[in-house]
This record gives C-alpha cells, structure tokens and sequence, in this order.
C-alpha cells in the first residue's frame, strides 16, 4: 500500500533531518517537529517542508497530530531519548495514527578493549567513573549532568561538552559549569579535535554514549585510547524499527541512484545517500549466504579459483574502496562498507539479496577485518550463513619474494595493536609483522639499536602485489635513515642471537660494572621458566629468591598482553621474570632506593627485556599517573601495605596481586586488609626453601626464611 503523501517526523537527529529533506524533495509533504530553534536552522527550507520548534508535552502532541492529520508519524528522536519515543508511540496509540521507529546506523561495533568499560545507564556510569581517578570528560548531553554532579565527590574532576545553545547552557550553569569546565560547541568532533581537548583537560576518563557514526563516536573512543583513558560507554537501548531506505520506499520515495559504488557520503544536492540497486534480484528467503574472501596481495591474477567463483556468484560485494577497486570486473553490485553491524544493517534493508560477499587483502585469517563476524548472522527476518575462502596472505607472499621459508615465523602485528615488538625480536629468530608506515619503522629501529641488535636484518615490503611494490632491505642502522614512505607495510626481521637471554658470568659485582662490561653474549640458556639467582647482579641490594619468584609467579597468573607492577622491586628479579612471560606486555619496576634502581637498570640491560619501565618513588603515590594495571606484585611495601593495595584495586577493581610477607608484622598487615577489602579467590601459603650446601665430603641442608604468600584477585568493586 502507498500512503498519501503527508508524514510527521519528530526529528532530533542528522538522520531526522536527511529523512525530512530527503522526502519533502520528493514531493511528500513533510512537518518536521525540532526541539529547539538551532534545530531548525538546520533544515534546509523546501516547498514541501514545514518545521515545528519547540518541546511538546503528550497533550500538546495530541492537538498537533490532530491538527495536522498526518498518514504516518516517524519517530527520529535520539536512540537515548526514550522518554519523548515513548510518548509520540503513546499519542500514536491513542489516536490510531500509524507510527514508525527510524533506527539510527549502529555505527562502528564498540572496540573490544580492556580501556572501554560498557554500562546499562547514566547513573551506572557516574557510579563507576567515581571509583576511577583522573579529570572525567563527559559527552553525554546536558541531561545527564546532574546523575554526575549528584555522584562524583569532586566536582572540579568534570568536564561536560555540551551543544551551544542558551538553553543547553543555563542547564550547565545552575549545576556549577562555567570557565574551563565547560565547553560548547557542536558536533561531531574528528579524532584530532578530540584528542586535543581531551589533553586540555587533563581527562583520564571519557563518558559517551554509543551514538554511532552520526554522533562521531567512533572517533572519541579512538581519540580516547590512544592517549590511555578509560572510556566509558552508555549502551544504546535495544530498539525495533524501520530503515532509512525503508521508510522512503514505504512514502514511494526511494533514493536516487548514481553508480555501481554505494557511498555513504551525503549527496551533494539532496543530502541524502546514494544507492544503486540494479541488477539484485527480487524475491527473498529465509536464509543467506555471506561469503568472506580472501583475494590476495590486491589484483585479480593472485585470486583464488574458488574466490573468482564466489564473486561472480554474489548479487552484492561489500568491502573497502581499494578492494572494490581490484574486484570490478564482477556484475555484483558494490557497497563501500566492510564492518559487520553496516553490512547487517544493509542486508536487513533488502531482503530480496540472497548472496552476499565480503572482500579482504591477503588471507581472511590472518590480521583480517573477516575476525568480527561469526559463523552466523543475524539480519532480523533472515539468517546469513557465513563462509571463508583463503587467499595468499602477506607473509607468504612476501616470504616467496624474498627467498625464505616461514614455517618458522613469529607473526604479529603492531596495525592498530598493543604489542612489544623488540622483545618479540629479542626472543624469536624470525618475526614478520604488520607496520603502520615509515616513522613506525624508523621509532622501532632506533629501539633495536638502543637494544644493543644492531646485528638484526630487516626486509620491508610496501604495496605488495601492486605495479607500485616495493621491497627494501638492509640493517638496522640502515633503516634509521630511511626516506619517508607513508602507508601500510609488512616487515621481516632477522635475528640470529635471538636465544641468547643472558652473558657469561664476568664477575660484575656492581651496576657501574655491568654498564662497562664489553663481554659478547655467548652462551644460549633455557627460555622457559624463571632465571636462576646466579643471573643477576645483586650489589647489597635484596633479591627475592628463584624458588619463591616461581611459586609467586603461579600465584600471578599473567597473560601475554598484561600489564604488571613490581612493587618494591628490590634488585629486580621479579621483574625479570615478569617480563618473559609477558612478550606483550608491560613490566613497570616501582622502587624508592638509589642504588636498587641502578640495579635494575643494569639487569634489564643485561638481560634483554625491552618492555620493562622502572620508575624510583615510594608507593602509593608514585602508581597515580601510570596506566592501570592487570597485576601487581608486592615485594616490599614500607609499612603500607593497605594504602597500596587499596589505591591499586581503585584503578583496577578486578586486577590480580601477590604479596610476599616475610616479617610477622606485614604477614598480620596482609591477614587483616583481606577481611575487609572486596576481594576473591584468596591463597595463602607459607614456603619454606632448605638448599644444599657442601660441608668437606658432606651436603648440609641449610633452610631459608619462610615466606608468607598472599594472592588474590579483586571482585570488580572498590
């Protein structure tokens, strides 16, 4: 049934907007209904748009409605105004007027990041930012402020940004924003922008909605994490609805077509998105297929039979633009999009598509963006069956370029990940990775020379597979000085010392030795377990003993990727140890003595591990301005054992600590703070370590200490 052409849309949103322009040029008559007069500023006038600005309770939406006689009412408020959705599908109701729900695009997926932290509502998220430390940068809108105001204790830790309007503004002002606290302006903001007000503000924790790409929160989460902050997300409410491009072809508006290349750039003239859908096929079905694909280094001579198969089959191709570039000489219909919830979205807005594609550089398994979907999805009325098809991938590719097998190849990528690329070097004799361009490479090389690898050979590849590829080889110093080349490439480094972990015993006896020492490394030694004691240069400083490090490092429980404090690090042989068995991670060493800290300093040298920080102060001020962290292992605590517990689950109140207790007093400290402190899976045990020693022909056992260890992992409130 086509509806005459009359419709309301209570607006509020960019997508309001582009519906209400989008339809009123198509000849519907549309009254677009605004909050407040900056939204209709926004309108562009037309013939056939009329605006309504003002707020408006139910009775005074019942006489309007009334008035107007509209054949259908959208609802195109904000995903987060639920209260005034709920009233216009009341008024709906009540007055038998059919009413339809424009959903909003879900944007970017939210990142999977140990940063962003995911809560139902506005309170919860004022609740959790007050147990956080650090200025709190709030983009939640001014409706919320006050859940902020009422629940953080320190009111000079909030920073709101808010739109520009005098009513926004008054809001912001009886709850005691103004100066520096305050910021209004109107978005989206770029990544960029973002970044460097949240610098301005010294913001540690970033409050935001999930508002998707209309609302540019991809690039405030990822302005977010790249400088270390929390970021804290508002879930969007579950809702059901129509389309953008359903609601036009439910008015008979559906929307210009300008080539075979779907965008989602506003249209130049109308505003609206440009789609092309010649050559899909009507009809529909309960299920699909979406078939991800691998197409290789980038050109169509390095695909796959299987995969040129599958293309041809496909009624839609959906992929980034220079994929879509190689694959058009395929009939399908292309679609600039490769994220999951936009190309879900897409196929839930044309059912009548029963074949899909995804296409991806190089292999779908390796580093791929085919990662984020499942083996199903799900598209509302229908279920896609996803399916992979291999392709040649970088590393193979590149190793046949250079001559080299890879069976024996450390992967890993540094694209848009938090990995500690040295150590991996240090540790493998061949790692192949993915860079982000020319100053990545040329910041890692000076870290290698700083490393004391100057012996490493590097091959780099930029643009495999293309007429523009090109390969450079050489040495590390030799890459310090490399010409500027911009764009993604892959890497091959060569390490032949890499099971070299530790030198010859020199005799060493103090730090100032152990920097002078110039004996080569030349013994290759275990790479499991922890370091014997006999590794380490001691001075008079205290070293926790290997058998005790062992135990308490399986108390530790750490990841690859964890990020670990060594509090009162002693001589540092926690830290070592720590560091081997997280490549990539990080090992911050916090120690308040002099001479201990040089210690450390010369066994980290010594002993390679590169993703070590040692910081000299006296806990728990000192942990304040570094990143929370997965772990902690509390060596010594200087009398304040609970101060640094406590402010240690305050930045993390899930995290993992071990405490090791040698005097009654800390061994009581430890008993007590676990009574009170919210935590779980609590251990305690008491290890007693007897060694042989040589007396004449005999071996005496000769007993240690004992050693009290506490571990425990906190409940996630603090």
């Amino acid at each position: 049934m086509i509806y005459k052409k009359r419709v309301v849309i209570f607006s509020g949103t960019t997508e309001g907007r582009l519906l209400s322009e989008h339809l009123a040029e198509a000849g519907v008559e549309v009254t677009a209904c605004v909050a407040t007069e900056y939204g209709e500023k926004l309108m562009r006038p037309q013939s056939c748009l009329s605006v309504h600005s003002g707020r408006m309770d139910a009775e005074q939406m019942a006489d309007f409605l009334q008035q107007n006689m509209p054949h259908l009412v959208v609802d195109a408020t904000h995903p987060y105004a639920q209260v005034v959705s709920e009233t216009v599908k009341r008024v709906c109701r009540e007055l038998h007027m059919e009413y339809v729900r424009l959903l909003r695009p879900a944007g970017t997926a939210i990142p999977v990041d140990k940063g962003i932290h995911i809560v139902e509502d506005a309170e919860a998220a004022a609740q959790l930012a007050e147990r956080m430390q650090g200025n709190i940068f709030l983009t939640t809108g001014s409706k919320e402020l006050a859940v902020f105001v009422e629940t953080v204790s320190d009111f000079s830790r909030l920073y709101a940004r808010v739109l520009s309007t005098e009513e926004t503004f008054e809001i912001c002002k009886q709850l005691g924003f103004e100066g520096k606290q305050l910021i209004c302006m109107q978005g989206p903001f770029s990544e960029e922008l973002n970044r460097a007000m949240f610098r301005q503000a010294d913001a540690k924790i970033l409050v935001t909605k999930d508002s998707g790409d209309a609302g540019g929160f991809s690039d405030k989460v990822q302005a977010a994490l790249s400088l270390g902050m929390h970021c804290i997300v508002i879930q969007r409410p579950q809702e059901q609805g129509l389309s953008f491009d359903q609601v036009c072809e439910r008015l008979g508006a559906t929307r210009k077509a300008t080539g075979s290349i779907i965008t989602d750039t506003p249209d130049a003239v109308t505003g609206s998105l440009s789609v092309n859908m010649s050559g899909i096929e009507n009809g529909s079905s309960t299920e699909g297929t979406l078939v991800l694909v691998g197409i290789g280094m980038g050109t169509t001579e390095q695909m796959t039979l299987e995969a040129r198969h599958a293309l041809e089959q496909a009624q839609v191709i959906f992929g980034a633009k220079r994929m879509l570039e190689a694959v058009s000489e395929f009939p399908a219909q292309q679609v600039c999009e490769y994220r999951r919830e936009q190309i879900a979205g897409y196929l839930r807005a044309h059912p009548q598509i029963t074949r899909a594609a995804v296409v991806f550089s190089g292999d779908v398994g390796f580093y791929s963006g085919a990662d984020s979907f499942e083996t199903r999805l799900d598209c509302g009325e229908k279920i896609w069956n996803v399916q992979r098809i291999a392709g040649i991938s970088s590393v193979n590719y590149f190793a046949a370029k250079l001559g080299v097998a890879w069976q024996d190849v450390k992967l890993c990528s540094v694209h848009g990940r938090n990995v500690n690329l040295p150590v991996q070097i240090m540790q493998n004799r061949k790692v192949f990775s993915l860079l982000n361009g020319r100053e990545q490479l040329a910041k890692l090389a000076g870290e290698l020379r700083d490393n004391g690898m100057d012996h490493v050979r590097i091959a780099v590849g930029f643009e495999l597979g293309y007429e523009t590829e090109e390969i450079w080889q050489g040495s590390v110093s030799e890459f310090l000085n490399r010409p500027v080349r911009k764009g993604l490439c892959v890497a091959l480094f060569e390490n032949e010392q890499a099971t070299v972990w530790m030198r010859e015993d020199t005799g060493c006896e103090t730090a100032d030795d152990a920097k002078t020492c110039k004996t080569e490394p030349c013994s290759v030694h275990q790479t499991t377990g922890n370091l014997p004691d006999a590794a380490f240069l001691r001075g008079a400083v205290p070293l926790t003993k290997e058998e005790i490090r062992a135990v308490a490092l399986s108390k530790l429980r750490l990841t690859a990727d964890a990020v670990c404090y060594d509090i009162g690090a002693g001589t540092g042989g926690m830290t070592m140890d720590i560091a081997r068995f997280v490549p990539d991670g990080k090992v911050i060493a916090f120690e308040r003595n002099e001479e201990a800290c040089g210690l450390i300093r010369a066994n980290v040298d010594r002993l390679s591990a590169g993703q070590v920080t040692i910081v000299k102060g006296s806990a728990p001020e000192i942990l304040a301005e570094f990143e929370p962290p997965t772990h902690a292992f509390i060596g010594g605590s200087g009398g304040r054992l609970r101060e640094i517990v406590e402010v240690l689950l305050k930045k993390n109140p899930c995290m993992r600590i071990v405490i090791d207790a040698v005097t009654l007093e800390t061994v009581g400290e430890a008993n007590e703070l676990l009574k009170t402190l919210p935590v779980k899976d609590v251990d305690i045990i008491s290890v007693t370590v007897a060694k042989a020693k040589t007396a004449g022909t005999y071996h005496l056992m000769e007993s240690m200490n004992p050693v009290y260890i506490f571990s425990f992992t906190g409940e996630g409130v603090m």
